[in-house]
């Protein structure tokens, strides 16, 4: 509806009020108008329809059926050529810039040929940029930044830190308090995904002092049970530290090659 054309309308009425043609088109234009109002009306009742069935999805389900769910997809991403890409956040305090980001990007073809870059965006002065590593049929292969590659020796067995263990600590029994549901329903690529939060409090007592952890997680599902997504954030009470990462999962195009500079 032109608005202006609407206004002069109006003026016409007023100044030739009894021009029939004038009439019909004042009555034309208030029936324009009222299925105008009408289609908005309508429009507003099928949002918030919209916006209430969405809220409507989020419910509490059974915190082991989503570790369940995760611990079958994680199986079955294994079996797979996969690509996951996850991004880490140090954070000194809640609201504070960052002061550590790294995005560790792995692909994986089978047991044996795995290929991962690793990106340190936000870190300490003197640490790596960017170190690259592949490792196929036993052979491994690594370098730094954009510095020549080199054959590594198998992995040595682990036997244990330098400097001894650990000095032990009094630890009591930690308690769990757990929790889940599902927050959202949506559409990706004619695919029904599924979002699911899981949070975790773990408190214990370490030298006397009680120490609470809080955990949570987001995980995307897709309606075949692949994992699409998972967010993560951990937060120890009475530490100002928030630890965040984001892991993205993909399926396509997976390709695994030997460097051609293997010096």
């Amino acid at each position: 509806m032109n608005w202006l054309n609407y206004g002069k309308i109006l003026c016409a009425v007023g100044d030739h009020g009894r021009n029939a043609m004038v009439r019909e088109c004042l009555e034309r234009t208030i029936i324009i108008m009222t299925n105008f109002v009408n289609t908005l009306l309508l429009g507003f009742f099928v949002v918030f329809s919209l916006h209430y069935s969405s809220f409507a999805q989020s419910k509490e389900v059974s915190y082991s059926d989503v570790f369940r769910k995760e611990q079958a997809a994680l199986q079955l991403i294994r079996s797979i050529p996969h690509r996951s890409i996850m991004t880490s956040w140090v954070y000194p305090e809640r609201g504070e810039r960052v002061i550590f980001k790294s995005v560790l990007t792995r692909e994986t073809i089978g047991p044996d040929r795995l290929h991962s870059i690793q990106e340190n965006v936000v870190s300490e002065p003197g640490s790596f940029k960017r170190m690259e590593f592949i490792s196929i049929a036993g052979r491994n292969y690594r370098r730094f930044d954009e510095g020549p590659w080199q054959v590594l020796g198998p992995s040595p067995d682990y036997i244990g830190p330098a400097n001894g263990p650990p000095a032990a600590q009094t630890v009591s029994r930690p308690r769990f308090e757990n929790s889940a549901q599902v927050v959202e329903t949506l559409t990706e690529k004619g695919r029904l995904v599924s979002v699911y939060e899981t949070k975790s409090r773990i408190t214990k007592e370490v030298d006397g002092k009680e120490v609470s952890q809080i955990t949570t997680f987001r995980f995307w599902f897709r309606d075949d049970g692949m994992l699409l997504r998972k967010d993560g954030e951990l937060e120890t009470i009475g530490e100002a530290r928030i630890l965040k990462n984001s892991t993205v999962y993909e399926y396509d195009d997976i390709k695994i090659e030997a460097p051609i500079n293997n010096q």
